[in-house]
């Protein structure tokens, strides 16, 4: 979430929400590397 707050958010529950399905291309490297970093990974991208 710290990566890509404006694409993901971890609420009180502990799970991972998806805030943009489908995030500008502008954001794609966040997206990326927040997948890279996530502890759990919870986290994939599809094309």
């Amino acid at each position: 979430m710290a990566e890509a707050p404006e694409i993901f958010e971890v609420r009180d529950d502990d799970f991972l929400y998806v805030l943009q399905e489908n995030p500008p291309e502008e954001l794609r490297q966040k997206a990326v590397k927040a997948m890279q970093v996530c502890p759990k990974q919870a986290i994939t991208i599809e094309d």
